[in-house]
């Protein structure tokens, strides 16, 4: 009898417990909705554009002290672009972002551009939140001097842009 009624606890206990868990399922799928519900409506720009001695994954870089970059070196950049739409068809969640870069000296005359150096097109069950995007550019034999690196993203989703500039200084 005992047995029994340990079972029956047991059971009992196993079935709130799924149950609860099922209901905290449906609760943080509830947000993620609402998060992308936000997104889609936010401006779509660039948040912790920095540049970079290393990057090792999501908000996880070291950033360089200041904006010198030794001459022959490769420039490291790290960013999160924010509010990418989101588009949702049955259980697909689609996100689709490419990017531009344009390398300036300061008086803005234009070294290099590189279009679509970046082309994201991501499509999965589960909604995708939080991205980052990494760029190097080589220097090369660029000489000392300031210069403007400009990040162009395209969202083809919702067929927004949005830019970001960066000096930097390239010292021998």
């Amino acid at each position: 009898m005992k047995r029994i009624v340990a079972m029956v606890l047991f059971s009992t206990m196993l079935f709130s417990a799924l149950t609860g868990l099922a209901a905290a399922r449906d609760q943080v799928a509830e947000l993620k909705e609402k998060i992308i519900a936000l997104q889609n409506k936010g401006e779509l720009g660039f948040r912790h554009f920095t540049l970079c001695s290393n990057v090792i994954g999501y908000g996880r870089y070291v950033p360089l002290e200041g904006d010198k970059v030794k001459a022959g070196t490769e420039l490291k950049i790290y960013y999160e672009p924010v509010n990418l739409y989101t588009a949702r068809r049955d259980d697909i969640y689609h996100i689709w972002y490419t990017q531009d870069i344009v390398l300036r000296t300061s008086e803005g005359k234009e070294l290099h551009r590189g279009e679509e150096v970046l082309n994201f097109n991501y499509q999965t069950t589960s909604p995708v939140l939080d991205v980052y995007a990494t760029n190097s550019l080589n220097l090369g034999n660029l000489p000392p001097g300031v210069y403007e690196y400009e990040a162009v993203v395209h969202d083809k989703l919702k067929k927004v842009d949005a830019r970001y500039v960066q000096k930097f200084e390239v010292v021998p």
